[in-house]
């Protein structure tokens, strides 16, 4: 997969996530914006697990993501009312356990996988698993997909949240035929990092004022 594509996936992300935060901040009684915002978080998942693929510095990509969600949290807390960390630390959880599997310490991969279970993350063990499955896209596409079937039944039973099924449509979006070249321009290399907490910042604002 090209950058372009992964990037154009990434804009389609944000997009729906806007979507999605703009439905559960003004509109919460309007459930289109919640389903459609059901692509979004796919999406990011696999952005993250072919950002453990081809990154050339773990490290420093983990810490980006970290600080990314350092910077989000009081912004996330104040404008959703919830005391939660926010979804950016649950990427960096999935990322470090996609990491270490790859890296062939499935001991460390497999304490991460289980031990999100008992973390209060948005998201928390469906985001990191989802994260996990992803990490085989395109190697193993049969255990990508049916993973994916299989933790958000396991959600949906859970948790009762059986909209969460529509993301399995984001899948869609990684056939490169979707790809629409005014939308996959070369972005900034640290839009995305940005992005999160600035449309945070700016939601808090409008809600502040109205």
């Amino acid at each position: 997969m090209s950058r372009e594509q992964r990037q154009f996936i990434q804009c389609v992300a944000a997009l729906t996530m806007l979507i999605d935060h703009i439905g559960v901040v003004f509109f919460p009684a309007v459930m289109g914006f919640r389903a459609i915002g059901r692509l979004s978080f796919p999406l990011f998942a696999f952005g993250i697990a072919q950002g453990v693929a081809y990154t050339s510095d773990f490290r420093k990509y983990f810490i980006r993501i970290l600080i990314a969600a350092v910077i989000s949290q009081p912004i996330y807390m104040n404008l959703f009312g919830m005391s939660q960390l926010n979804p950016l630390f649950m990427l960096a959880w999935g990322a470090a356990a996609l990491h270490f599997w790859k890296k062939d310490r499935k001991t460390l991969a497999g304490i991460l996988l289980i031990g999100c279970y008992f973390m209060d993350m948005s998201y928390g063990w469906y985001g990191v698993w989802t994260i996990f499955f992803f990490g085989f896209y395109g190697v193993k596409d049969s255990l990508c997909f049916y993973g994916q079937v299989i933790i958000n039944a396991l959600y949906g039973l859970t948790t009762g949240a059986w909209i969460q099924i529509l993301s399995l449509f984001s899948f869609g979006f990684l056939d490169g035929k979707w790809r629409i070249q005014a939308l996959a321009r070369k972005l900034p290399r640290y839009f995305f990092y940005v992005f999160y907490p600035l449309h945070l910042a700016v939601l808090w604002g409008i809600k502040a004022m109205i």
